[in-house]
């Protein structure tokens, strides 16, 4: 694509195009069309544009080139309608940086409210700069860490919270638990060797203690061979089975 970071939406608009129709042909039937319609593609070559600009002044990603992006953050970001899961009302994203997972995710679920959360101040800023930028109609930008910021976020408001590379799974899910809706479902991106977590026996008797199920799901990425993992508990909060909301105490 020559140097990608002269590129704008318009110029990107192609290869997010073809990017996205390999993508829907490993799609559930149904998610096929909204994966490549017009507000989903020129909603990413904008956010793509958007990512490399900003990249030139601060660390959001290691390689913000377009291409590289569409082959694996966008994509994996994308990975619960891999799934088969269906968009929820209201999506909780913990730990945001550069946009991954929510923003693709908000695209692909305009009808989701998605709030993103990022406990350091400049990728805060740049996530509200996508809000109005991309756009995101039903984006919200929360400036902290998730833990400290409890009271302003809804408690048991989200019917999906999702964490991409972020902290261990006993961690997030304490931070998730009293945020989650009844049935809700803490969705996490994570490897074979983060498995090893769901068996260890405080966490296996935590999740006995909040009536928490816990489901691995192998994806795989067109063009990459290695599978990949989502984690996805399904808790039902109790007010014995409550975990705190704050700095995991």
């Amino acid at each position: 694509m020559g140097s990608d970071r002269e590129f704008g939406p318009t110029q990107l608009l192609p290869a997010v195009r073809q990017s996205m129709a390999t993508f829907a042909a490993a799609l559930p039937v149904a998610a096929q069309p909204a994966i490549c319609s017009d507000a989903l593609c020129e909603g990413l070559a904008s956010f793509l544009s958007l990512l490399a600009k900003a990249n030139e002044i601060m660390n959001l990603t290691s390689d913000a080139g377009p291409e590289h992006l569409l082959a694996t953050h966008i994509r994996d970001s994308l990975a619960p309608l891999l799934v088969g899961l269906e968009s929820p009302r209201s999506l909780l994203d913990i730990g945001t940086g550069g946009g991954f997972p929510a923003v693709p995710l908000a695209l692909a679920w305009p009808a989701t409210a998605v709030t993103m959360t990022e406990s350091i101040g400049k990728k805060a800023l740049f996530l509200e700069s996508l809000v109005g930028g991309v756009p995101l109609p039903r984006g919200r930008v929360v400036h902290g860490r998730v833990e400290d910021h409890a009271s302003v976020l809804p408690e048991r408001g989200f019917d999906m919270i999702t964490a991409r590379g972020v902290a261990h799974i006993a961690t997030v899910l304490q931070y998730a638990l009293p945020l989650l809706a009844s049935n809700g479902r803490l969705v996490l991106w994570k490897g074979e060797r983060d498995l090893a977590e769901l068996r260890d026996p405080l966490f296996v008797a935590t999740l006995h203690r909040v009536h928490c199920t816990v489901t691995v799901l192998d994806y795989v990425l067109p063009g990459v061979e290695r599978n990949s993992k989502l984690v996805i508990l399904q808790v039902t909060p109790t007010l014995s089975g409550r975990l705190s909301r704050r700095n995991g105490s």
